[in-house]
C-alpha cells in the first residue's frame, strides 16, 4: 500500500486481531488500524530515507549515458563509470574450471613426482644387514629443541639415540602448528617396530624424498601436507611437526586412511563371509567381530560390500540388503556394525551354500559392468571368518572361479582362522593361495589390526602388474584431524579436505629369478582444502544468491553452500556421503527422496563427467539456516574438471543473476591518487575468504586483518614493478575452442617447475579494480562524521535509537558508521566484525530477494535467535543500477535502530483510539505536523487486552507484538487459527522443505546402577541360572540345537523400519506398582524402601541420521502491491477476526 507521494514502501505487515468485531459510528475500527500502520510506516521510512540517503547512493549508481548493443554505460559527471552488461555464464564456468584444473594439476604433479621419485630410489636401495644403527626424525619420539625431552616408552628407551631432536617454528601456512620445511618426519604406528628390517628400510630409503618434498613445496607454496605411506604402515610426512594426537593412545595407521586405501585398492566388490555355527561362541565370535570392523573401515565410497552369516544356512546380514552389494557409506558401515551383534553362533557350518551365493552374487555384478577376465576395473573379493573349513572346497571354487584352465581367477579369497585351535588349516590355505588371495590366523584381539591390513597389498596386485600406469584417486571431503581451530582468525570447528592420492610399485628385480615382484610400495599423497577450491570458484562473478557446487562421480557433494556437516559442533557420521539430490530442492510439488527428472539430469550430468545447461528450473531457494525460502527460477551452467571424478556446477538466477556491473581500469583511472584513500578509517572490511592479493608463502607475511594485507598491495600497486600474476599462472597456455579466454595444456608430468621466491605474490585484477570502484563510489557518503541537518531529524534517530547505518557492495566491501559516536565498550564486536561477508550476509540476500517484489521498499528483520531484550532491528534496501530492462544488484544500504524502542513507539501508536488523520509533504519526505485529531467511535478498541497487535515480516516471523518474549517466534505458533484462515485466503502460502541431512536425538536405555541387595536367595537364583547355561552350551557343542531352534520372523525391508529398527525404543508409559510383601525379622521399613524401591531406567541421549519437513510461509505481497484489499471482516471458521495492513 502506498500514501501520499512516497515511492518507497516498508516490507512489514501489521496484523491485529479482535476477540470481537464491532461497526463504529465516526471511525471503523479497520480504517484506524490502517492510520496507525500509516503512522509506524511513515516513520520508520522518513529514517530510513534519512540514515542510509540512499537517493543519493543510487542516484550515484544510476546516472548514465546512450545505451550502446547489449552493454549501457552508468556515467556520473565526476569520474564514477560502469556499465551494466549482459554476463555470459559458459564463458564464465570455463574460467572457473581453468582455476580449479590448473591448481588440481599442481597438486597431481607433485604427488606423481614423490611416486615416480620413491620408486627408484626402492629399487636402488641395498639394505645392509651390518648397519643398525640409524638415526631419522620420528614425530612422535623425536625431541623438540628448546622443550623438555620427549618421554619414551620403556620398551624404546634402548633406541633412543635413533630420534634426531628438531627444531621447529609456528608456520602461518600449515594453520599455524610448529614445523620445520627443511625435513620431513616419520611416524610409526604404535604396533610397527621401527627396527625391523622392513620398517627401517622404508625409513632409510625415503629419506631422498625430501629433496622432492622442498621442490613441490617452493613451487606451489599452497601445498599443505605431503605423504608418502608404506605398505608397512610407516608414513613419511612433510614437513616434519610433532604428531598431534587427539586420543591417550595412537591410533593412526596410514593404512586405513582414505588416500590410502583408495589409490592401492581402486573400486572393488567384497562379500564378507562370517562363520555364525555354535563353535564361533565365546571370544571367537568377540574376535570375528572385531576383524570384521577392521575390515569395514578399509572401505571407502567407492566401494561396495556385503556381509552373509552362515551356519547351516546362510543369510544377509542386513535383510534389506539381500542379493545386493551396498555401498560403503559411514551410515551403511554402520548399520553393518550394528546388525553384527545380533548374532547368535549355533548349528553346524555349511560354507558350500554361503560360498556359492557370494560367487553367484558378484557375478551377477561383473555382468552389470561388463568386466571381462582379470581386469582390475572389476576388483572382487570374498573374506571368510572362520575357525575352521569343513571339507573340501576345490569343486565349488573350480566351478565358480576358476575360468580358461586357471588362467582368468575373477575373485580373489582372503581366509582368517579365527582362534588357537582351527581345523582344516590346509584346506584354508589353498582356498587363499590358489585364488589369488592371502591366509592369515587371528588368535587373539592384539593381532586383528595386523592381520586385516596384510590384505590390501594383495588386492592392489592388479594395479602392480599392470605395469607403467599409475591411477590417481580422489576422496571424498574428510576432516582434517590436524586442524586446530584455536591457530585461526576465522573460527571454525572442522576443515575439511580432499586428498589426491597415487600408489608406487616395487619395481626391483629379483636376482634369483630376473622377476619383477608384485608387491604395492605405498602411496603418496597431499591434501587439498575445500575452502582452497572455493576461493578458485569466482564468487564475486557469479553474484548474490548465486551460488556454485562441486559433485564427486558417486554424485556425493564435495562442496555446496548447503553443506553441513556438522551438528552442534560434531561431524555428522554421513557427512561426507551426501548425496546432489539431498541437498537441491526444486519446485515440484514432490516428497522427501522423490527426485523428479530435472534433478535426475542434472545428477546424472554430473557423474558422467558431461558439459551442458538447464535453464528455467524452478527450486525452493532457503537461507537463514532454512528458516526462511522464496520460490525462484534458476539456470544451471556445468562441466567436469579434466583429470579428476569431480564435475562442478554453478546456478544462476534467471532475472538479475543474468547480468553483472563491469567496471573499468581503476588504476589507469585514479593515476595520481592515492588508492589507499579510498579506504580511509577502520569501518570498512572486505570479505574474509575472498583472496584480492595474497603472498604465495604465508608465513613471514603475516596480516592482523585481511585489510592490512589489502592495503599493503594498495601501497605497491603504483611500483612500477608491481604485476598481476595469478596464483597458477599457465606453464603452456591455448586458446579455449569456443570462448576468447586462454587456458592450461594440462597434458604431462612437471616435476621441475620454476621456484617461487620469498616476496612472490599475485592478485586477482578484476575484483581489486571492482573494490576499488565501490571504495570510490562509497567514501563521500561515509568520510566525514554524521550531522544532522534539522533537530527534527535527531529527534527521530533518538525515537527509534537508530544508531548504526551501513553500505555493503559486490565487490565484498563493507562500510559502517555509528551515528552517535563509536561503542563505548571497545572490547565488543562491531557490526562489520559479525557481519563482514557482504553478499553472503541474510540482510543483503533478502533486500535483493525483496526487489523482484517491489524495487521500492525496504525490508526489516530480527535476529530469529531466543529474544534477549537487547535485540536489533536490521532494515536492507538493494540498489539496482538500471537501463532500460536491464538491470542489476551492485549494492545493499541499511541501518539497525532498537528493537526496544520500536515496540515502545508502535504501542504508544496503538494503545490510543486518537487518530491523527493529516499530514503535509515536505520535499521528499512525509513529515509529522500539526495533527488533526479524529477520536473513534464508540466499540473501537487499542491494542491491549480485546485486540492483540503484530508486526510479522513476509516469512510469518514476529517482529513486534506484546509480549516481547514472542519476538522472532513463527505467527503461527502464537496464532495458528488466523494463520491457518490467511493459508485459504491465499494472503500467505505454504512452501514445504526437506531437510535430509538432520539429526534426531532419542532416549536409549542403559542399565541402571541402583542398589541391589544380596540375599542367599539371590546366590541360589545366580547358582541355578550358571547350571543352566552349561546344559544350554553343552546341548551348542552337541549339535542338537535344531531341536530348539524357532524360524525367524521376516523384517519389512523399508528403510525407514530397518534403520529405525536400530533406534526405537520401548517405554512404558506407566509406572508398575511395588509388589507388597512382609518385611523381614529385624528389617525396618525404612530399609525396605531403600533396598528394594523400583529401580528407576536411565537414559542415554542419541542421535542419528533422519529426514525432517519444514513448512515455510511467503507472504503473497502482490495483492497488497497491486491494491487487492480485504474486508474488514475477513471469513473465519476457528479463527479471530483479523485486520491485515502491509507497510
Amino acid at each position: 500500500m502506498k500514501w501520499f507521494s512516497c515511492s518507497f514502501q516498508l516490507y512489514l505487515t501489521l496484523f491485529c486481531i479482535l476477540f470481537f468485531l464491532q461497526k463504529c459510528s465516526a471511525l471503523t475500527q479497520g480504517q484506524l488500524i490502517g492510520n496507525w500502520a500509516q503512522k509506524i510506516g511513515i516513520e520508520l521510512w522518513e529514517l530510513a530515507q534519512l540514515i542510509t540517503n540512499n537517493t543519493e547512493i543510487k542516484r550515484r549508481f544510476s546516472r548514465m549515458g546512450n545505451p550502446r548493443s547489449e552493454s549501457y554505460h552508468l556515467e556520473d559527471s565526476s569520474y564514477l563509470r560502469a556499465s551494466v552488461e549482459k554476463k555470459d555464464p559458459k564463458s564464465l564456468l570455463v574460467e572457473i574450471v581453468d582455476n580449479i584444473a590448473r591448481m588440481m594439476d599442481r597438486k597431481m604433479d607433485a604427488i606423481r613426482c614423490i611416486s615416480k621419485k620413491a620408486e627408484e630410489a626402492a629399487e636402488q636401495f641395498e639394505f645392509n644387514t651390518t648397519s643398525s644403527n640409524y638415526t631419522y626424525y620420528s614425530s612422535k619420539y623425536s625431541s623438540i629443541e628448546g622443550e623438555e625431552p620427549t618421554e619414551l616408552p620403556e620398551s624404546i628407551q634402548d633406541n633412543s639415540f635413533m630420534y634426531l631432536p628438531m627444531a621447529v617454528n609456528h608456520d602461518t601456512h600449515f594453520y599455524n602448528l610448529p614445523v620445520n620445511t627443511s625435513f620431513s618426519a616419520v611416524h610409526v604406528p604404535t604396533n610397527v617396530y621401527d627396527r625391523h628390517e622392513e620398517p627401517e628400510t622404508f625409513i632409510k630409503w625415503s629419506e631422498v624424498l625430501d629433496e622432492v618434498f622442498r621442490q613441490n613445496y617452493k613451487s606451489d607454496p599452497a601445498l599443505y601436507w605431503q605423504y608418502f605411506g608404506s605398505s608397512t604402515g610407516v608414513m613419511r610426512h612433510y614437513p616434519a611437526m610433532r604428531w598431534v594426537n587427539p586420543h591417550d593412545q595412537d591410533l593412526f595407521d596410514c593404512r586405513i586412511r582414505t588416500w590410502f586405501i583408495e589409490a592401492a585398492t581402486c573400486t572393488k566388490d567384497v562379500v564378507i563371509l562370517v562363520d555364525n555355527s555354535g563353535s564361533m561362541a565365546g571370544v571367537r565370535k568377540h574376535i570375528a567381530a572385531i576383524t570384521v570392523f577392521k575390515i569395514l573401515e578399509t572401505f571407502s565410497n567407492n566401494d561396495y560390500v556385503n556381509i552373509l552369516n552362515f551356519s547351516k544356512t546362510a543369510d544377509y546380514l542386513v535383510p534389506c540388503f539381500k542379493d545386493m552389494l551396498a555401498q560403503a557409506t559411514q551410515e551403511n558401515i554402520q548399520v553393518f556394525k550394528q546388525f553384527m551383534s545380533t548374532l547368535d553362533p549355533c548349528d553346524k557350518a555349511d560354507l558350500n551354500i554361503a560360498m556359492e551365493k557370494s560367487f553367484l552374487l558378484l557375478e551377477k555384478y561383473r555382468e552389470q559392468r561388463g568386466c571381462v577376465g582379470n581386469s582390475s576395473s572389476c576388483n572382487q573379493a570374498i573374506i571368510l571368518i572362520t575357525d575352521g573349513v569343513a571339507g573340501n572346497m576345490s569343486q565349488l571354487i573350480n566351478k565358480y572361479n576358476n575360468f580358461y584352465n586357471g588362467s582368468v581367477i575373477p575373485v580373489r579369497i582372503f581366509v582368517y582362522l579365527i582362534g588357537n585351535e582351527v581345523t582344516n588349516e590346509q584346506e584354508a590355505k589353498w582356498m587363499a593361495c590358489n585364488n589369488r588371495g592371502y591366509y592369515s590366523q587371528v588368535e587373539a584381539l592384539e593381532q586383528v589390526s595386523e592381520s586385516v591390513y596384510e590384505y590390501i597389498p594383495v588386492i592392489a596386485r592388479p594395479l602392480v602388474l599392470q605395469g607403467d600406469d599409475h591411477p590417481i584417486s580422489w576422496t571424498h571431503a574428510y576432516a582434517d584431524m590436524t586442524f586446530n581451530s584455536e591457530n585461526t582468525n576465522i573460527f571454525e570447528q572442522y576443515r575439511l579436505l580432499t586428498s589426491v592420492a597415487v600408489p608406487a610399485f616395487d619395481t626391483k628385480v629379483n636376482k634369483q629369478n630376473d622377476t619383477r615382484t608384485a608387491d604395492l610400495l605405498g602411496v603418496a599423497a597431499t591434501d587439498i582444502p575445500i575452502k582452497d577450491i572455493e576461493k578458485l570458484t569466482l564468487p564475486y562473478k557469479i553474484g548474490v544468491n548465486a551460488y556454485s557446487f562441486i559433485v564427486s562421480n558417486n554424485g556425493y557433494v564435495l562442496k555446496h553452500p548447503d553443506l553441513r556437516p556438522l551438528y552442534k559442533g560434531v561431524l555428522k557420521h554421513n557427512y561426507n556421503s551426501i548425496d546432489l539430490t539431498e541437498v537441491e530442492q526444486l519446485d515440484n510439488n514432490k516428497g522427501p527422496r522423490e527426485p523428479d527428472s530435472v534433478l535426475l539430469s542434472l545428477r546424472n550430468s554430473l557423474v558422467t563427467g558431461k558439459e551442458g545447461q538447464l535453464h528455467d528450473v524452478k527450486v525452493k531457494y532457503h537461507y537463514d539456516d532454512m528458516r526462511r525460502v522464496s520460490r525462484e527460477i534458476f539456470d544451471y551452467y556445468f562441466a567436469p574438471i579434466k583429470n579428476t571424478p569431480f564435475s562442478i556446477a554453478i546456478a544462476i538466477p534467471d532475472s538479475y543473476g543474468n547480468y553483472s556491473l563491469e567496471v573499468g581500469d581503476e588504476i589507469r583511472k585514479n593515476v595520481g591518487v592515492k588508492l589507499t584513500s579510498f579506504f580511509k578509517g577502520s569501518n570498512w572490511k572486505i570479505h574474509p575468504k575472498w583472496v584480492y592479493c595474497k603472498y604465495h608463502y604465508l608465513e613471514g607475511h603475516e596480516f592482523d586483518t585481511p585489510e592490512s594485507e589489502l592495503l599493503h598491495f594498495l601501497e605497491r600497486m603504483y611500483d612500477k614493478n608491481f604485476k598481476w600474476g595469478r596464483q597458477y599462472e599457465a606453464a603452456n597456455k591455448k586458446k579455449h575452442p569456443e570462448f576468447n579466454i586462454y587456458v592450461e595444456d594440462l597434458e604431462g608430468t612437471e616435476c621441475g617447475r620454476k621456484t617461487l621466491q620469498d616476496d612472490d605474490y599475485y592478485c586477482d585484477k578484476d575484483l581489486v579494480q571492482r573494490l576499488i570502484f565501490d571504495a570510490r563510489n562509497t567514501l563521500i557518503e561515509f568520510e566525514e562524521p554524521w550531522k544532522f541537518k534539522e533537530e527534527i531529524d535527531k529527534f527521530l534517530f533518538m525515537r527509534f535509537n537508530a544508531t548504526l547505518r551501513f553500505v555493503a557492495t559486490m565487490s565484498g566491501l563493507t562500510r559502517w558508521e555509528y551515528i552517535f559516536g563509536e561503542k563505548d565498550n571497545s572490547s565488543e564486536f562491531e557490526f562489520g566484525d559479525i557481519h563482514p561477508q557482504a553478499i553472503d550476509e541474510i540482510w543483503y540476500k533478502e533486500a535483493v530477494l525483496q526487489h523482484k517484489h517491489d524495487p521500492d521498499s525496504f525490508v526489516y528483520s530480527v535476529p530469529l535467535e531466543k529474544y534477549t531484550g537487547d535485540s536489533l532491528v536490521t532494515g536492507s534496501y538493494a540498489i539496482f543500477p538500471k537501463v532500460g530492462k536491464i538491470e542489476t544488484p551492485a549494492s545493499v544500504v541499511g541501518f539497525q535502530f532498537s528493537h526496544s524502542h520500536l515496540h515502545q513507539r508502535f504501542f504508544n501508536i496503538t494503545e490510543n483510539t486518537l487518530d491523527v488523520s493529516y499530514f503535509s509533504i515536505q520535499g521528499n519526505f512525509p513529515k509529522l505536523l500539526n495533527a488533526y485529531f479524529l477520536k473513534c467511535g464508540s466499540g473501537c478498541e487499542p491494542c491491549g487486552e480485546l485486540l492483540d497487535c503484530y508486526i510479522i515480516d513476509s516469512s510469518g516471523y514476529i517482529v513486534i507484538a506484546k509480549d516481547k518474549k514472542m519476538t522472532s517466534k513463527f505467527f503461527g505458533e502464537v496464532e495458528g487459527a488466523v494463520m491457518d484462515s490467511m493459508l485459504t485466503q491465499g494472503i500467505f502460502e505454504k512452501v514445504t522443505v526437506y531437510d535430509l541431512q538432520a539429526i534426531c536425538t532419542f532416549n536409549f536405555t542403559i542399565s541402571s546402577d541402583s542398589s541391589f541387595i544380596e540375599t542367599p536367595l539371590n546366590f541360589i537364583l545366580k547358582l541355578i541360572k550358571w547350571f543352566l547355561a552349561k546344559i544350554a552350551w553343552l546341548i551348542v557343542e552337541s549339535n542338537i540345537c535344531n531341536f530348539f531352534y524357532l524360524n525367524p520372523v521376516n523384517a519389512d525391508c523399508s528403510e525407514e523400519n530397518y534403520v529405525s529398527s536400530l533406534i526405537s525404543t520401548t517405554t512404558s508409559t506407566t509406572t508398575p506398582k511395588p509388589t507388597v510383601r512382609y518385611l523381614r525379622k529385624g528389617e525396618v521399613k525404612e530399609e525396605e524402601e531403600y533396598y528394594y524401591q523400583l529401580r528407576q531406567p536411565k537414559y542415554e541421549l542419541r542421535s542419528r541420521p533422519c529426514d525432517k519437513k519444514r513448512d515455510l510461509f511467503i507472504l503473497n505481497q502482490l495483492l497488497f502491491i497491486k491494491g487487492h484489499g480485504f474486508p474488514e471482516e475477513v471469513p473465519r471458521e476457528c479463527s479471530r477476526y483479523y485486520k491485515i495492513l502491509y507497510k
